[in-house]
């Protein structure tokens, strides 16, 4: 078990330090004038910076061996998707519409994570685990 948690860490170090190397990349080639985002219709990188949580989400879902793990990296992918609209404006909705979605967020992590704690209760209980 510890040698697949281990090989989880790796390959989510890895997506993280491979997105990083793109970022930083794009980045200097933009700062060295070789490269313009706005030709693509970007603003600019630091536009897109609540998309870093959304990537750290997508990375999580690398290597998860339980359906329980797929939590934490939904709740990254929302909280990445919920600054950039309202930072953003998506849709011309901003932090004073958007902040009750944070209240559903939670409470459906409370509920995702108490759901798991009596399954895994259940499956001890019936020797399953």
């Amino acid at each position: 078990m510890e040698t697949t948690c281990r090989n989880d860490n790796r390959v989510q170090d890895a997506v993280i330090g491979i997105l990083l190397v793109l970022f930083g990349t794009v980045m200097l080639l933009q700062h060295l004038d070789v490269f313009y985002l706005e030709d693509l219709g970007i603003r600019s990188v630091w536009h897109l910076w609540p998309l870093i949580f959304v990537v750290v989400g997508i990375s999580k879902f690398f290597g998860i061996t339980h359906l329980q793990q797929i939590g934490g990296g939904v709740w990254w992918i929302f909280l990445g998707a919920w600054l950039y609209v309202s930072i953003y404006h998506v849709y011309d909705l901003s932090f004073r519409e958007t902040w009750p979605a944070m209240l559903v967020a939670v409470g459906v992590s409370m509920l995702w994570e108490s759901y798991w704690k009596h399954h895994r209760r259940s499956l001890k209980e019936n020797g399953h685990e």
